[in-house]
């Protein structure tokens, strides 16, 4: 599992829909330092977190967050790169 690709997905995802990293993490319930570290790719949300950041930012597919499945998203990075 590549933390970067989770983190770099999660951080163009907050991003593409106008959240600070504050925001974001009241959201999900977590401190703005998790968030920054999930971005960073020093640590990861838990499975059931994903789900949620998911919903968010307008994606069911978890694949989506390992980088084994392109979004369907037109902000993507990392997914014109795949």
């Amino acid at each position: 599992m590549d933390t970067r690709i989770i983190g770099i997905r999660i951080a163009e995802g907050r991003k593409h829909i106008g959240l600070s990293q504050a925001r974001f993490a009241e959201l999900v319930n977590v401190t703005p330092q998790a968030v920054s570290k999930w971005e960073r790719g020093e640590s990861l949300p838990d499975i059931f977190m994903l789900g949620k950041i998911g919903e968010i930012i307008g994606t069911r597919d978890i694949n989506y967050f390992l980088g084994k499945a392109p979004c369907s998203c037109d902000f993507c990075e990392c997914c014109k790169n795949i």
